[in-house]
């Protein structure tokens, strides 16, 4: 009973020392964006009938009736962007762990090839990059890597199908190494606040490297998965180069449509909202029994 009940303190205390760390994110989300977001969820509801008196009358889902049924760009590029996030936030987690556990074995270079699976996180922010990627630099560079990686007299001799297959795969796999370095210094910080006496001991029992790995290092890990999964997922939605993001900007502001802009806005963020909990339904028994 006495160990329960400090047990219960000691999570009280963790809870409020978590409360009192986010506790400048949640002034300022209160003070800077409530607002915004309120109004942005209004607008999606109504029809404006003066801006700059903001009068507005009820809609209702008419706007969102209107994107489904008309707007068929949106739509397509909407169903692939949900598509893409279900494959690439798995393959980036997965590639990201994997990457992790070598970078946090001990080898010449260690260093060097940790700040090379950082540095499309600095030079992807920068503003430099920024400017580039919207001008088809990132596109051109990316074939140009293709083209070494699969001369044409490969393309020749595989054929049109298997060449088509073969790029995706290069596509894919060139878009997941670009966003996983945030991932990989988490997880590394995950696998080095790991006991080495827990691996020790299991040694000593004879556990292979991949008994130690699902029973010891997975275990161990699962709440920086749970939030290296929400981060990903996050990310994606967030992109400065977004298509789907240039496409509710150009009907917002060049359209002045606000309203549709906005009903488009939210649909996309209940798509991350519901992706969001479906990860915490499905991560949650896991993260419960590490902390048990």
């Amino acid at each position: 009973m006495k160990k329960n009940l400090l047990s219960s303190a000691a999570r009280r205390r963790e809870a409020l020392t978590g409360l009192l760390f986010i506790s400048p994110w949640i002034i300022g989300v209160c003070v800077f964006f409530a607002f915004p977001i309120f109004r942005s969820l209004q607008l999606s509801f109504v029809n404006v009938i003066n801006m700059t008196d903001y009068k507005v009358e009820w809609a209702g889902i008419s706007h969102y009736k209107e994107i489904i049924q008309t707007d068929t760009w949106y739509v397509k590029h909407f169903l692939t962007k949900c598509r893409e996030m279900l494959y690439q936030v798995p393959l980036i987690n997965i590639f990201s762990i994997f990457i992790a556990i070598l970078l946090n074995r001990k080898f010449k270079g260690r260093t060097v090839f940790r700040v090379v699976f950082f540095l499309p996180v600095i030079l992807g922010s920068g503003f430099i990059m920024s400017q580039l990627v919207s001008q088809g630099v990132q596109g051109e560079a990316m074939e140009t890597a293709q083209n070494v990686l699969l001369p044409m007299e490969v393309k020749i001799f595989l054929g049109e199908k298997a060449t088509k297959f073969v790029t995706d795969f290069l596509t894919i796999i060139s878009s997941v190494l670009w966003k996983c370095g945030v991932q990989i210094i988490i997880y590394l910080s995950a696998l080095q606040s790991i006991a080495p006496s827990l691996y020790e001991a299991a040694r000593v029992d004879s556990a292979t490297e991949w008994e130690m790995f699902w029973l010891i290092t997975f275990p161990m890990m699962t709440p920086n998965i749970l939030l290296n999964l929400v981060y990903t997922v996050v990310d994606s939605f967030v992109g400065a180069d977004d298509l789907l993001f240039k496409h509710i900007q150009n009907i917002g502001f060049q359209n002045s449509q606000f309203e549709n802009a906005s009903a488009m806005s939210w649909l996309f963020f209940v798509w991350a909202i519901l992706l969001v909990g479906i990860i915490f339904v499905i991560m949650r028994p896991f993260v419960n029994k590490v902390r048990e």
